[in-house]
């Protein structure tokens, strides 16, 4: 092949190269993590807006409407610094408050975040929530497509396990409302020490909470509830 065929090649590699890096565009709505790494911040821009890279943890941080990638998670990691709404359990997030999407339906989603967590969100309004102590929690019920979705979504917290998340301290019972998974975080761990390694990380009391059944249960014809006595646990964890 001549030295100009050659030249003409590589010229038509390199527009072919460039097109396709420049069609490799993700589209976003709202704030969301930059990379999906702590360390890179957060992307602040509300506005409907593109960049040229791929939402990292997709599957599970954001949720899609028109190819418009939402993030839904706890912002906090990313250090985020704006208000904060404390929730606990899963929950609904309708995503046409959250980005202003022009539909006639709200457009539901759930977050799957186990026991306490941030949101820079408050609770949708149309959806049925209930406030104990300033912690959000979802009283309406489940619906099937929460329960279908629930093994695939629920792995973010296995992403966000590996991260240093601030969580809000709840240290009662739900309430009898909340219908969702009573989640025990920050169980004891023990950490092996070896000498000339790095020194533990120091600890801090994490507060679990866990439901007991009394002895003596009520049950009549009326149908009450039974009694529960609510039993607040600290302990001492490393982590």
């Amino acid at each position: 092949m001549s030295h100009r065929n050659l030249a003409l090649l590589a010229t038509a590699l390199l527009l072919v190269a460039a097109s396709a890096a420049e069609a490799k565009q993700w589209r976003y709505a709202g704030m969301h993590p930059r990379t999906g790494q702590p360390r890179d911040g957060l992307c602040l821009l509300e506005a409907p807006h593109v960049h040229s890279a791929a939402p990292l943890y997709a599957d599970t941080l954001y949720r899609t409407r028109d190819n418009v990638y939402v993030f839904i998670g706890d912002p906090t990691p990313f250090g985020y610094e704006g208000p904060r709404h404390s929730y606990y359990g899963h929950h609904p997030v309708v995503l046409n408050v959250l980005v202003n999407i022009d539909v006639d339906v709200d457009v539901v989603e759930y977050c799957y975040h186990d026991g306490p967590h941030y949101h820079a969100y408050e609770p949708p309004p149309r959806q049925q929530f209930v406030d104990k102590e300033d912690v959000h929690f979802y009283a309406g019920e489940y619906p099937e497509e929460y329960r279908r979705e629930n093994p695939k979504l629920v792995r973010v917290n296995t992403v966000y396990r590996g991260w240093n998340v601030p969580r809000p301290v709840v240290a009662f019972a739900p309430p009898p409302q909340y219908h969702g998974p009573i989640i025990q975080v920050g169980v004891n761990v023990d950490v092996d020490v070896k000498v000339g390694g790095r020194p533990p990380p120091p600890a801090r009391e994490v507060i679990i909470i866990r439901e007991d059944d009394d002895d003596d249960h009520h049950h009549d014809h009326d149908h009450r509830h039974c009694k529960h006595k609510k039993h607040k646990h600290k302990h001492q964890g490393r982590h």
